[in-house]
């Protein structure tokens, strides 16, 4: 009798309905949200993104249409002879994408002794035959989205790593599970072979008794200090998910074990663009920004204006006026006409020129440069797809190394499962003991563990995949 209480008590200490504290699961996928919500790492990245698109809002606004408006100088004094009273009102605006036309109107405006004159009004226009004004837009613009795209991208793969720690978290919980399960077990196996020395007539004072009294003491004590780590990570673990819980020794860990684990299919890296690889992807787009920067640093530009003038103080008419700007490496030649709009044609001519001989070296060393750049970023590229093929085969061989192991353990959860209620019924005819048919159900829960196990493997391969490739 005595014997048989023994056995009831250690089958107690493997996992039992009745025996440990029942605690109601949480769905795995409410956890995982919480999860995110309270990740501080990705709420940190939300509100990165956000600035990225005012930055790119404000990008938008300073490359766009533009109109200003402005008073000029104005002067107001008085003397003996009245009141004197002027002001030089313009206004001007400006289309950078339509190669920087700029459209402009001013005037002068004087009063003096109860008399007014309004002279140099000016209507005018100027554009850009030959210049980088419009790359330079577009080169800001493209910057800016690139920001922003940055921003998403880095935004989403916080979100995938926060949910491979997660699952990570829950992984090492189920393997600490599986390892107390198993010395379960075998503290089981050691009592009952405590209890047969002690059937047999050994006293306390034998080694034979002592050794076996030290082994059963050597495992409840491992077994309390791993379920003591194992609690203290648990109500960690639900904590971070949003959770105030707590356990106790009496806990059952197999309780605990989630059943809704995705089983998701794993991403073939095959069917997956090279180009969109991180490090491949981020080459190519630093050698396109670059390569654009390079050829907007032209040596040479080309604008021409055109416009009209109200009782121009240069002629003392009205003006039709044109001119050409242009820089050929150091050199600036601009010039202008004014046709006076009269009965006498006296056209009004403008010229300057200047020249910077540092230019002309500084250019040819710019040229060294540019190409030197060139080389470096090419070799970027063929460096990141060199890097691609070798993880290439790693991940593919992480795959098929994950799909065996859940195809071997799969068929052995199958095998238990049959086992454990072949044993549970041969147990309960009394053909077999009940140490047997622990040991059976012992093992279908360990394989239980690691098919869950499998699963989140292969999630957390997911999650590898999808933060090394751009919109994978």
């Amino acid at each position: 009798m005595y014997r048989n209480r023994i056995i009831l008590l250690c089958a107690g200490l493997l996992i039992g309905q009745n025996y440990f504290y029942s605690f109601e699961r949480v769905n795995t996928n409410d956890l995982l949200m919480s999860y995110l919500e309270n990740d501080a790492e990705l709420k940190k990245t939300a509100i990165s993104a956000e600035k990225a698109q005012l930055s790119l809002d404000a990008t938008q606004i300073n490359n766009g249409f533009d109109i200003e408006l402005s008073t000029g100088n104005i002067t107001i004094s008085a003397d003996s002879n009245g009141t004197i009273f002027s002001i030089k009102p313009s206004v001007q605006a400006s289309i950078p994408e339509a190669s920087n036309l700029k459209i402009s109107a001013s005037a002068s405006y004087n009063y003096k002794n109860d008399t007014s004159e309004i002279k140099d009004t000016k209507i005018s226009t100027s554009v850009d035959i030959l210049s980088n004004s419009s790359l330079n837009r577009e080169i800001s613009l493209l910057k800016a989205e690139r920001s922003l795209e940055e921003a998403k991208r880095k935004l989403k793969k916080q979100a995938i790593s926060a949910e491979k720690n997660f699952y990570s978290e829950l992984k090492s919980l189920l393997n600490s599970t599986s390892s107390i399960i198993n010395a379960q077990k075998n503290l089981y196996n050691s009592k009952i072979d405590f209890e047969k020395i002690k059937a047999q007539g050994y006293t306390s004072s034998s080694s034979t008794y002592r050794l076996a009294q030290t082994k059963v003491q050597s495992e409840e004590h491992e077994i309390e200090r791993s379920s003591r780590l194992l609690i203290h990570s648990y109500v960690t673990f639900y904590k971070k998910c949003g959770h105030n819980v707590s356990f106790d020794e009496k806990t059952d860990f197999y309780s605990l074990i989630p059943d809704d684990i995705p089983d998701i299919v794993p991403i073939d890296v095959n069917t997956l663009n090279p180009d969109t690889y991180s490090e491949i992807e981020n080459a190519l787009w630093t050698n396109k920004i670059n390569s654009m920067q390079r050829d907007n640093s032209k040596d040479y530009s080309l604008s021409a204006n055109g416009g009209f003038t109200f009782n121009n103080s240069a002629t003392s008419s009205n003006t039709i006026d044109a001119g050409l700007s242009s820089t050929i490496n150091g050199v600036v030649l601009s010039t202008g006409i004014s046709f006076p709009i009269s009965d006498s044609f006296f056209p009004s001519f403008s010229l300057s020129a200047s020249v910077s001989p540092n230019s002309f070296r500084q250019n040819s060393i710019t040229k060294k440069q540019n190409s030197l750049a060139e080389k470096e970023e090419q070799l970027a590229i063929e460096t990141a797809r060199w890097n691609y093929e070798l993880n290439k085969s790693e991940w593919i061989q992480n795959l098929e190394d994950l799909l065996w192991n859940k195809k071997k353990d799969e068929s052995s959860y199958n095998n238990y499962v049959t086992l454990e209620k072949d044993m549970g019924r041969y147990y309960r005819q009394g053909i077999i003991s009940q140490s047997e048919y622990y040991s059976a159900r012992t093992n279908l829960q360990s394989y239980t563990v690691k098919k869950i196990i499998n699963a989140i493997d292969l999630i957390i391969y997911n999650d590898n995949i999808l933060t090394m490739f751009i919109g994978a």
